[in-house]
């Protein structure tokens, strides 16, 4: 059957290049759905931060820097005192806090021969890791400010926005294992006796194990007294009775990106708010033309696919003195 305007030979074997031609495993029909639902289970960020939107430009944000407060009308407790008395004047103040989104993207080839035939799922699993790889891109952005692709910091971004950069800081001792409770403790004070709430954790999952040994109850034998209390595939968890996220971008090295030694990142994350100005998309083409260093390469003149990844997605923090960071420099968790 030929298609609108389809040119001969257009028989349903022998017919011209159109997309209703195209077999599905080669342009699959659900890849934008899944690569979006992907990259919102894997990011830390996405999980521990509230979504606003966002505009391709800047986005301003008002916040609120003084509050009306009451006062007692009167000079006493007694209805003498206080009928007839003046009410006092209390007054507001207002704020604002802006951003501008960045661009997170990646292009990974194929030949059109590997994704037809799909050996053992890998090209599926491609389209799975570029889903990843946005994930892993805001994780990174958020806390550490810098990229996965070559672990640069990125640019022009608002570095008060960069949870890493909170001056409120707690280093763990050399043994961690017998203190760890009183250093998360001292960071939970930094946090609110500056005004601030407290409300959850982001910890890098190597150091869970370190938690679990400092928190576990053990008999007089020095068993552990309830062994399977201790679930460590849960992704969330409970420490000091605030919900606990675990994700490899608390520490920082994703991809080309060396560690932070940051292990914990605990505070008020209704300060984080995160949004895209436009959905995670993808495009695929076997006619562009790529740049790879000095040579380009034509996809239709070398039968190859490129697959390309984008987002454009913008953060704010509302006040890094809501966040504190934990460290720890001893050897066997560096």
């Amino acid at each position: 059957m030929a298609l609108i305007n389809e040119l001969a030979p257009n028989s349903p074997k022998n017919h011209q290049g159109r997309l209703a031609h195209v077999p599905s495993d080669l342009l699959p029909k659900e890849l934008v759905g899944p690569i979006f639902d992907k990259a919102q289970e894997t990011s830390l960020v996405l999980r521990l931060g509230s979504q606003i939107p966002v505009a391709y430009g800047e986005t301003v944000i008002p916040t609120t820097t003084k509050r009306p407060e009451v006062g007692q009308v009167g000079t006493g407790t007694s209805n003498a005192e206080r009928e007839g008395g003046t009410k006092p004047l209390s007054g507001v103040g207002w704020g604002t806090r802006s951003f501008s989104p960045i661009k997170l993207a990646t292009i990974v080839t194929v030949s059109e021969e590997f994704a037809r035939r799909n050996p053992m799922g890998l090209y599926s699993q491609i389209q799975t890791d570029m889903a990843y790889a946005i994930g892993r891109g805001i994780d990174l952005a958020v806390l550490h400010g810098r990229q996965p692709l070559n672990g640069q910091p990125l640019q022009g971004i608002d570095t008060a926005n960069v949870l890493a950069n909170t001056t409120n800081h707690v280093n763990f001792a050399a043994d961690p294992k017998t203190s760890i409770y009183d250093d998360l403790l001292t960071g939970y004070e930094l946090v609110v006796t500056d005004r601030h709430e407290f409300d959850g954790w982001a910890v890098d999952p190597r150091f869970r194990a370190t938690l679990v040994r400092a928190g576990a109850v053990r008999d007089v034998n020095g068993n552990l007294a309830d062994p399977r209390s201790i679930n460590l595939a849960a992704q969330t968890g409970d420490i000091l009775g605030f919900r606990a996220e675990y994700g490899r971008a608390v520490g920082g090295d994703l991809g080309e990106a060396a560690d932070s030694g940051i292990r914990m990142v605990g505070g008020d994350f209704s300060q984080l708010r995160y949004g895209y100005a436009d959905e995670v998309r993808i495009k695929v083409s076997d006619t562009a033309t790529l740049t790879d260093g000095s040579q380009s390469i034509s996809m239709w003149q070398t039968n190859q696919i490129a697959i390309l990844i984008e987002v454009t997605f913008g953060w704010v923090v509302g006040d890094l003195g809501a966040f504190c960071k934990f460290t720890n420099t001893a050897p066997s968790e560096a």
